[in-house]
């Protein structure tokens, strides 16, 4: 008997055999509903094939039952792959695609995918592992598998219907150009990748929490779902004001939309229209109508993650059944490398805990989507087939960083056109998405709300000051002019660029005590974020109130000043900013005044920096604009210019390669034409150099209130596998990510505690500040860093 696992509570043994009919099994259910049964179900049951040693045995009864981990490592992902070279690898392009795809996913299933092509033109990843003519107990893991009967019959006939998966892709792609076609084959080689991994983690997980595994339906959730909201919906359409009659008009040409078939559609509903309801409308109508299996927001900041999955609880009436994913707390990637969770201490919960994505409702972040597709780590992977055969609502599609467009842009209509997933990409000031090398497919009837310019002016409820002083105003200058604002209205919002200068302005207000002040930015975590909005929202309409903030608070969070102070960034901030004043039709007119920081540090935000220029050049001075600056021709022509400055002045090739990402995904790079694969993909490379946001970041646990105490304090812990995942989940609202300067700053200061073996960090109670959130010195203040 061949041993896979055995399970720690009551040694209980996992066979090599079982496991990989589960595993096959799970990867199966997976690949389905994107035509990719067969390649998902080969790759599950030859991925461990490996274990089929007596040495391995041996290997796994030390480890678990006498607490004797072996030095030496055992590679078991290699053998597969090369048990597929060797035998079905020939003359027939077809097959010979087939065996590269499941191949790479076998081999790269504890170390992220491998190469195809390598950047130095040496042999790749792929060609070493599947030649290796001394690979360790190759000879006997073949002689092993082979004897049980049924195996070898298995492996062929799933080859064979993989070949017709493979015919039916390719008719699928085959109106794109060659270079689309290239991107979307390593796409699908990713997906199968994804599928693998997710389907070996559950089974493991299952198996050692002694539950079958199973693959979940989420129609009841839908259809229940769908039922509440249309009763709140019918509520509303009785409101005589302006503003909830035109947001019931949004609500219901989301409705009727939502029969159509799966694509990608345009929702530009200016802010304050309702576009979360109105989405949500059309994602529960649309997953019930064409059987979608989950509903995914995808939005640009932390807070609109929170204040939306609260929202959309609230009104489906089901809050188990909507995840919020805020971060990556645990830092895992260093463990992939490592065949079978013994290793490292705690590596197995950390591998193993639900953190799959497998829910109903799913409210993730920009930079957590696009990690999935792209950013390294076995862990982020195993999310990316829960985004197909789903609804994506992709909120703020603007906020998606200028140089990662065309890996955002492909990855869109991979999922739509083989992920079968259907898109709604939601905004106040829509992007021309199309009008790039690497476009967003969209129809000419793409866009839900039926006459634009109508519906922009029917729903504009401030008007727009331009205070912009070429030399700029200082804090003291701001403070003076908030003093002016003051006066004429009983609660203002300020919107600061950079998270010091926010801290600094809210300093000099509390001293000039003209009202209750209050502070937000990303250095409080989700918890302290909300409760903070919820005071905030508790007196607005009762006292004198100042909020200063960072960007985070304009994009699509419910609250409503009556004047707003906004300094200089795109016309697309201004429009979410606008979108906080005067929201729901409270006055006759609320006041949003742009103005200049002159003491804001912008140079490591670019975009910010380019969208404030194009906004002073093309549009502030613009007397086209001067009675609209949120008008689709004034927003048409802000997009086009910043297109053209950013293109000029941001840099898309990352150090230390010399092409874009991009073309290491669809076959133009010069070492494409030197493979001996049908498959040209540079995946490795790709994820070693790929960073969603300029300066990547590391979350961390923050000790805010009780919970977030008792959060660390479980950490301290062995926990098994159930009990972790519950308290990750948990985890997501006390994080905040950090910068790794900022990292190092609190570990040179004693304020960062490491937790699980150094896989998980928290930070002391000194360095969180109940007005601030993290404060670096342990001191109550803050260094000087940006948004």
């Amino acid at each position: 008997m061949f041993i896979a696992h055995i399970r720690k509570s009551d040694h209980e043994i996992q066979t090599v055999q079982d496991h990989l009919k589960g595993v096959a099994w799970l990867a199966r259910r997976y690949g389905e509903p994107v035509a990719l049964a067969a390649h998902t179900e080969l790759s599950g049951f030859l991925h461990d094939m490996g274990k089929y040693t007596e040495a391995f045995t041996t290997y796994i009864r030390n480890a678990v039952l006498y607490d004797d981990v072996a030095s030496t490592k055992l590679d078991h992902s290699t053998a597969g792959a090369k048990y597929l070279y060797e035998n079905y690898y020939g003359r027939d392009p077809l097959q010979n695609l087939v065996v590269e795809t499941v191949g790479m996913a076998i081999l790269s299933h504890h170390s992220g995918l491998q190469n195809f092509i390598q950047t130095d033109t040496s042999q790749s990843d792929y060609i070493r592992r599947v030649t290796n003519a001394d690979l360790p107990y190759f000879q006997e893991v073949v002689s092993n598998f082979e004897a049980i009967p049924g195996n070898v019959d298995r492996v062929t006939q799933l080859i064979e219907a993989a070949k017709k998966e493979v015919q039916e892709f390719m008719e699928r792609i085959k109106h794109l150009n060659g270079n689309e076609r290239t991107i979307h084959l390593n796409y699908m080689q990713k997906l199968v990748f994804s599928c693998l991994i997710d389907a070996d983690r559950t089974d493991t997980r299952c198996f050692e929490e002694a539950m079958e595994a199973t693959v979940f339906d989420h129609s009841d959730v839908f259809e229940e779902g769908y039922s509440n909201l249309m009763n709140q919906v019918n509520e509303w359409s009785t409101a005589v004001h302006p503003i909830n009659k035109l947001r019931n008009e949004m609500s219901e040409s989301c409705g009727r939309r939502a029969d159509e078939p799966s694509t990608i559609m345009t929702l530009s509903i200016p802010t304050g229209g309702g576009k979360t309801f109105a989405s949500l409308r059309y994602a529960l109508k649309h997953a019930i109508r064409h059987k979608k299996e989950r509903i995914i927001y995808v939005v640009p900041y932390t807070t609109i993650l929170e204040q939306n999955a609260a929202a959309v609880r609230n009104i489906i009436k089901q809050p188990e059944a909507v995840l919020e994913h805020h971060a990556n707390v645990i830092d895992e990637s260093d463990l992939d490398n490592e065949p079978d969770y013994y290793q490292e201490a705690f590596h197995k919960q950390l591998q193993l805990g639900r953190d799959n994505w497998d829910y109903p409702i799913i409210f993730t972040t920009m930079v957590q989507f696009l990690d999935a597709f792209f950013q390294k780590g076995t862990r982020k992977s195993r999310r990316l087939h829960h985004l197909t055969n789903s609804v994506i609502i992709v909120d703020e599609v603007q906020s998606v960083p200028y140089k990662h467009f065309h890996l955002f842009n492909t990855a869109m209509n991979f999922l739509q056109m083989v992920g079968n997933s259907s898109i709604l990409l939601c905004t106040a000031t829509q992007p021309e998405v199309a009008e790039m090398k690497y476009k967003i497919h969209l129809e000419e009837t793409a866009e839900i709300v039926p006459d634009l310019v109508r519906t922009v002016d029917a729903f504009k409820r401030v008007s727009i000051i331009n205070k912009v002083d070429k030399g700029g105003w200082n804090l003291e200058k701001i403070a003076s002019f908030t003093e002016e604002v003051m006066a004429e209205h009983q609660s203002l919002l300020i919107i600061l660029n950079t998270k010091s200068e926010v801290r600094k302005l809210y300093q000099l207000l509390e001293e000039l005590n003209i009202a209750d002040v209050y502070h937000l930015s990303t250095s409080m975590c989700p918890a302290h974020r909300t409760e903070k909005l919820d005071k905030i929202r508790d007196k607005l309409g009762k006292e004198r109130i100042i909020c200063v903030s960072t960007q985070l608070i304009e994009a699509g969070v419910d609250i409503s000043f009556e004047s707003v102070i906004r300094s200089q960034a795109g016309l697309d901030s201004i429009a979410q900013a606008a979108g906080r004043c005067n929201r729901n039709g409270e006055r006759e007119e609320g006041k949003v005044y742009i103005i200049r920081s002159a003491e804001e540090n912008l140079s490591r935000l670019p975009e910010i920096r380019i969208g404030g220029e194009v906004l002073a050049n093309y549009i502030l001075n613009n007397e086209e604009f001067d009675d609209n600056y949120l008008s689709p021709r004034a927003i048409q022509t802000y997009f086009r210019h910043f297109d053209a400055q950013a293109g000029r002045e941001i840099k898309v090739v990352p150090q230390p390669l010399d092409y874009p990402l991009i073309e290491h995904l669809d076959g133009s790079h010069p070492n494409a034409r030197r493979t001996n694969t049908i498959s040209r993909g540079m995946f490795k490379t790709v994820e070693k150099y790929f960073e969603a946001i300029e300066s990547p970041t590391t979350s961390v646990i923050v000790p805010h209130d009780e919970e977030g105490k008792d959060i660390i304090a479980s950490l301290n812990q062995d926990l098994d596998i159930k009990e972790f995942s519950n308290i990750m989940k948990q985890a997501q609202q006390y994080s905040v990510n950090l910068f790794d300067y900022e990292i190092q700053k609190l570990s040179q200061n004693n304020l960062l505690a490491p937790l699980y073996d150094n896989s998980i960090y928290c930070l002391t109670e000194r360095a969180y500040d109940e007005d601030f959130g993290v404060t670096i010195d342990g001191e109550g203040s803050m260094m000087d860093y940006n948004f």
